[in-house]
């Protein structure tokens, strides 16, 4: 009898997760023919803005990736998309139903009913002709990568590599640059580092997430900087488009406040005011529905650690 109810929660679990990706697939099958289905927002799977943004998003496979204006504007939003390596990859991990969907703009409501849960125990069939759609895939996969390179010039950016998943937020250049200290011609002013794509301001009820540094492109000085706070030396990034990343502040052995990164190829490394260049951070909250909301810290609130969670 045990048993008998767990498989049954199991089947209910299963039918849930089945209505939410149909759900999902019926929206996306209602994109404009030359948007990516793959396509979506930091914040909002399902949504994405005219034009590159610094909040767009890849979600072919594994965690979404960050998308170079280059390849979002040559690729992402054309309808060529369907020869980008990570399109195609995602093609192969995609359930066959959800494939039909994609291929069918305005059809994905007529996708398979839910399993019930007296099916639990039956497997699914794909059928030799899903087997015979993964070979064609394989193979289009392989061939589509040698021209998607030459489409893009030999260019980086999302889709470059279909084997690597880029870390996400991090967009600077692997090696440190031998300039000088940021001037004002090297890097954005304050007012243009909030981000290409404006945030709404917190409101009452938003619950806080998470501090993001916030860059333009342009050269900093960034700081090693451990868990006990003491400092292992500078590094110079430079970055060719806006960019930003997961921070947590940090008082050094210094006595100086850090804003160390906490995720992407840089985790790790500090800003410290004024120092590192003219970069800003926000505070990041969330709604109830999980959309994202933010506020840019005053530059004087840069040198000292917040004694509180920042409130709306």
């Amino acid at each position: 009898m045990f048993g008998l109810r767990r498989r049954r929660e199991a089947a209910a679990a299963e039918a849930a997760r089945d209505a939410d990706r149909r759900a999902l697939f019926a929206e996306l099958a209602q994109r404009p023919a030359h948007i990516c289905p793959f396509l979506g927002l930091a914040y909002e799977r399902t949504g994405y803005v005219e034009g590159p943004s610094i909040e767009h998003r890849c979600f072919a496979f594994g965690d979404p990736a960050p998308v170079s204006s280059e390849q979002q504007t040559r690729v992402c939003q054309e309808r060529g998309y369907g020869q980008c390596p990570r399109y195609l990859r995602g093609l192969l991990v995609t359930p066959t139903e959800e494939l039909q969907a994609l291929r069918t703009p305005h059809a994905a409501l007529a996708l398979a009913p839910a399993r019930g849960p007296e099916a639990v125990s039956r497997p699914r069939r794909r059928g030799r002709r899903g087997l015979a759609l993964v070979a064609l895939l394989v193979l289009l996969l392989a061939g589509a990568g040698v021209g998607y390179l030459l489409l893009m010039g030999g260019g980086g950016g999302v889709g470059a590599d279909p084997t690597t998943s880029p870390s996400p937020r991090a967009t600077a250049a692997t090696e440190p640059s031998a300039t000088a200290e940021p001037t004002a011609a090297s890097t954005p002013s304050g007012s243009e580092l909030q981000s290409p794509t404006p945030e709404p301001t917190p409101a009452a009820g938003d619950t806080f997430a998470f501090y993001e540094v916030s860059v333009g492109p342009g050269s900093y000085l960034l700081y090693e900087v451990d868990d006990d706070g003491a400092i292992g030396g500078t590094r110079r990034e430079s970055f060719d488009d806006f960019s930003f990343a997961q921070v947590e502040p940090i008082e050094a052995t210094d006595g100086e406040v850090y804003w160390r990164t906490a995720d992407g190829d840089l985790a790790g490394l500090a800003y410290r005011y004024p120092d590192s260049g003219e970069f800003r951070i926000r505070a990041v909250f969330v709604d109830d529905a999980g959309s994202r909301r933010s506020v840019f810290l005053d530059d004087e609130d840069l040198t000292r650690v917040p004694e509180a969670t920042p409130a709306p």
